[in-house]
């Protein structure tokens, strides 16, 4: 028997079928977990932008050129940073010899601490000669994890830049 009415329509009423519902309901899950991904980006995003990233990227042989002229002078600088510890303030040291070996006396060294990851931490500071060519200062770094340091030493023959990424640990171990 032909399950149809006297005038032809079928009488299994309103039927889905599974593959076009499939497909539907597919792009309808795919809208919603997008969705879900640009609010929780939307709500995570810390705001941190490189600022002139074009005009960084066409001063690019100019850094190089400075890095050839910075090389040149032969200035050996070392960094100890292992006692930095997150909360209370710890020295930052630095040691600067000349082309020679000799201590590099009466040299302008400051510096920036940033917090790569995360806006609103960034510390400068002035270091300050302890001894010949050992330069000194207390730092409190707020939170644990990866750090940039960033140092300038001016003195007599020329300026060094030394950047170096630092990882502070909670217990007080630097790297």
């Amino acid at each position: 028997m032909d399950p149809t009415t006297e005038d032809g329509r079928s009488k299994r009423g309103f039927r889905l079928e599974p593959w076009p519902t499939a497909i539907v309901l597919f792009f309808v899950v795919v809208f919603v977990v997008n969705a879900i991904f640009v609010r929780l980006s939307l709500n995570s995003w810390s705001g941190l932008v490189t600022d002139k990233a074009y005009d960084k990227g066409l001063a690019y042989n100019k850094v190089l050129k400075a890095q050839q002229e910075q090389e040149a002078m032969g200035w050996r600088v070392t960094l100890d940073d292992d006692a930095l510890k997150v909360g209370s303030e710890a020295p930052l040291r630095l040691t600067v010899l000349d082309q020679q070996g000799s201590p590099l006396v009466g040299a302008n060294v400051e510096g920036t601490l940033v917090r790569p990851v995360q806006q609103g931490y960034d510390r400068e500071f002035v270091m300050k000669e302890i001894s010949p060519g050992r330069y000194e200062v207390g730092l409190m770094v707020p939170l644990s994890g990866i750090w940039e340091l960033k140092v300038r030493v001016s003195g007599t023959g020329g300026e060094y830049r030394l950047a170096r990424r630092i990882q502070v640990s909670a217990s007080g171990l630097g790297g």
